[in-house]
């Protein structure tokens, strides 16, 4: 299938921002997306401070990140089993709106003569500049800057800059903590959510005076309460006039006294946290006044310099540098700026699909974290990575309950989709189906430790949760005596949900096995663990044995690994009589009709190939990809990456650049045309996997680091930083060379092109590219 053809682009293109110059109130909603601010916590999509003009369509959104609300699924027909009730992430009370009024009149974006924006990838830092004009002829420039602090979990700053150009005189701020917001919905697209904060929160308690605001809320559905406060910094001249208080929101009314050409500056800070239900809510508002005031005690400035750090420690440890394309560069470095912004960092959160920038898929966690996030944050931000695997053990417990409901006696099933750990896909054929949930977190687990060696966590989680899962299998397949006692798996769905409910789909079976082989290895490494958890011999053995008599499918007369027992027999897809309109096919035909063809959402053979590195040699990846390629549709942001890795690593850089370029400017050039209402986190991590798993080609093995360097014409030089057991690792590509230098750590041995090298701190070593 061909790829997206090239967008008109929202932003412009700089190597280190996103500049939004002008209005466009037909992109405004998209630019929200863009233009969003988050801290693992705190999510803020870039709205403007002030409100706009009617009409102007707009998804107004702060989220906070492990914190949602829980409604009943209905169904019209239900059964033993479905899941029962839908998690959506939070929104709570938007803390950005300020309000000016010149002499009755609001000031917004309609009266603006000049309009731009600037998001610093490199400072974290919303930028905005623009000068109004009002209907008495009174100007006014206006600047500001607006931060999710890295440095505080619970804090978003504001600063804003306000120039009277043409007159002296008084303006009025009404600054907001605004609980009534519109929702959003778009009911014809089930990757949407449907998300509204009248229908998550109930009013819990509010207080206002001269310094403060803070409203209390209960979250429906679930034990959660949240809280959230603003307070500001402002000039001597600006003066107190009051307080407006409903339920929906609280405003604070300021006067500000302006003198033609002086600048007035002024800050307001807004804080967030939560409890949960056995919490007294005089406690969490004590929380919530006692952060505010540890806010408001330190300067902008100060708080900027600690948040400014954050990001100068990432970018020292995560840029990847690339040559030949700025909108490349752009795309891969707003790609893990997003991640940053997104991956939970105290174990008990996670990334969503859409990370913390909109309601898409209601924040739900996927497959997308243990597939495509944590295997580059375990090379890259490792104590991130190990977070995220921190917040899966802490839902073990739930899995075990999820495998129970599902008549499994023994072992554990993650949720396909959820937040607060039980199953929340309501459609079962592409959601609890999808049992390879458990093959993946086994495999980040993998990814995870072969980065770090980290033993403690294997000793503290790791072991505990391949065990349970593993466990899993065994009550799922069965050994079939018809079939020469082959482990067999029934009545699942692979990666591609476009065919669901099949017999022996190739990536299940084959990252069961590569699961099964694993954990045996390590209850050998750590023997006491697998007493301490109950694994008797006689349970590694049933592994083992599984695990060795693996069904893995294929075709010998198409010499292809089949997807699964049924697929090859299926009908093709009539690609050529599908208009371009039709696609993605999700939302122009029922399951059954895309069922019953040979037609691929996104990668599932060739995924598994990926995964599976050497394990399947590179004519078989080369056949699999020439076969299934063609029959993709690529309807999934999750496949273009994957199959640029496939490309590589088969000897096509200059096809594998073409998948690449998608996936590196997926969201900003809107390529599927819903980023409206989020980015595509895992697309975001899978262009970092296209550039160091494909071109770079690197393998993380048992015994070290493999690299197969291949760029293709279009990008002359990579360079990128790898955490490594505790090592830190540079490396630089051209055509012609490669450069390996190790930073700091002991020393490594790699291979370059099939060949040992050693390193140390002192001794970078150069290659040629394909010795």
């Amino acid at each position: 299938m061909t790829l997206h053809a090239d967008l008109t682009r929202a932003l412009g293109v700089a190597e280190w921002q996103l500049p939004d110059d002008g209005f466009a109130p037909e992109l405004h909603m998209l630019k929200e997306t863009l233009l969003s601010l988050g801290n693992g916590y705190i999510g803020s999509r870039g709205s403007f401070d002030e409100a706009l003009p009617a009409g102007i369509n707009h998804c107004e959104g702060t989220y906070l990140n492990g914190v949602y609300s829980s409604e009943p699924i209905t169904y019209g027909e239900s059964a033993y089993g479905f899941a029962r009730n839908n998690h959506k992430m939070l929104q709570v009370a938007n803390g950005k709106v300020m309000q000016l009024i010149v002499d009755g009149e609001a000031v917004t974006i309609s009266g603006a003569t000049e309009h731009s924006r600037q998001l610093d990838l490199k400072t974290g830092v919303l930028q905005r500049q623009w000068q109004w004009q009002g209907q008495s002829g009174k100007q006014l420039q206006l600047q500001s800057r607006r931060f999710v602090s890295q440095a505080n979990p619970h804090l978003l700053a504001i600063e804003l800059c306000i120039t009277a150009i043409n007159f002296s005189g008084i303006v009025q701020l009404d600054s907001l903590l605004d609980a009534g917001y519109p929702g959003f919905q778009k009911k014809d697209d089930p990757r949407v959510g449907a998300m509204s904060i009248a229908d998550s929160l109930s009013l819990l308690q509010q207080h206002s005076d001269d310094s403060r605001a803070i409203m209390l809320h209960q979250a429906h559905g679930s034990n959660s309460k949240v809280a959230a406060a603003i307070s500001h910094q402002l000039p001597a001249n600006a003066n107190w006039l009051g307080n407006t208080v409903t339920e929906q929101y609280i405003g604070q009314q300021f006067q500000l006294n302006l003198t033609a050409a002086e600048p007035l500056t002024l800050h307001k800070l807004v804080v967030y946290c939560h409890a949960d239900a056995d919490t007294a809510t005089d406690a969490l508002h004590q929380q919530a006044a006692s952060l505010l005031q540890q806010v408001t005690s330190q300067s902008f400035a100060s708080h900027l310099a600690g948040h400014q750090q954050y990001w100068a420690e990432f970018w020292q440890q995560a840029d990847v540098r690339i040559a030949g394309d700025s909108a490349l560069q752009q795309g891969v470095r707003f790609n893990l700026f997003s991640l940053a912004q997104a991956a939970g960092r105290n174990g008990q959160s996670n990334i969503g699909a859409k990370g913390l920038t909109g309601p898409g898929y209601d924040g739900h966690y996927f497959w997308d974290t243990e597939i495509y996030v944590v295997p580059v944050l375990s090379l890259t931000q490792p104590d991130t990575a190990r977070q995220l695997l921190s917040h899966r053990y802490s839902q073990l417990d739930a899995a075990r309950q999820r495998a129970r409901q599902m008549s499994h006696q023994r072992g554990a099933l993650y949720p396909w989709r959820t937040i607060g750990g039980e199953e929340c896909s309501a459609y079962f054929p592409a959601g609890t189906a999808q049992y390879h949930i458990n093959a993946a977190i086994a495999y980040a687990i993998r990814c995870y430790y072969l980065a770090t060696a980290d033993s403690d966590f294997i000793r503290q989680m790791g072991a505990e949760m391949l065990a349970e899962t593993s466990r899993l299998w065994l009550q799922l397949g069965f050994f079939n005596k018809r079939h020469g006692d082959r482990f067999e798996i029934h009545q699942v769905t692979g990666p591609d949900e476009y065919t669901a409910l099949v017999n022996n789909n190739f990536y299940t079976n084959a990252m069961v096995q590569l699961q099964l082989e694993f954990s045996l290895q390590i209850f050998v490494e750590f023997p006491e663990l697998a007493i301490k958890l109950g694994v008797t011999n006689t349970e590694l053995a049933s592994w083992q044995r599984a695990a060795s008599n693996m069904y893995l499918p294929f075709d010998d007369e198409l010499a292809v690994q089949a997807q699964d027992d049924s697929f090859l027999n299926k009908q093709p897809w009539d690609f050529a009589n599908t208009p371009s309109d039709k696609y993605p096919l999700l939302l122009h035909f029922h399951p059954l009709v895309i069922y019953r063809h040979q037609v691929l959402k996104q990668a599932d053979t060739v995924l598994a190939n990926v995964l599976l590195d050497n394990r399947v040699s590179p004519e078989q990846k080369a056949r699999d990809l020439a076969y299934y390629e063609p029959l993709t549709t690529h309807d999934s942001s999750l496949s273009g990456c994957i199959h640029s890795i496939a490309f590589a690593e088969t000897g096509n850089p200059e096809q594998a650049q073409r998948f690449f370029g998608d996936s590196a400017r997926m969201d900003l050039d809107n390529h599927h045309h819903n980023t409206e209402v989020g980015v595509h986190i895992a697309c975001m991590a899978g262009s970092w996997l296209s550039l160091v798993m494909g071109f770079a080609g690197l393998r993380v093995r048992s015994d070290g680091l493999y690299f197969q360097p291949n760029l293709p014409q279009g990008l002359p030089e990579l360079e990128f930083r790898l955490c490594y057991q505790g090592r830190v690792l540079k490396v630089r590509l051209s055509k012609q060379q490669a450069y390996y230098q190790l930073i700091s750590g002991q020393p490594l041995s790699l291979h370059h092109a099939g060949k040992p090298l050693q390193l140390s701190v002192d001794t970078p070593l150069q290659c040629k590219t394909g010795d």
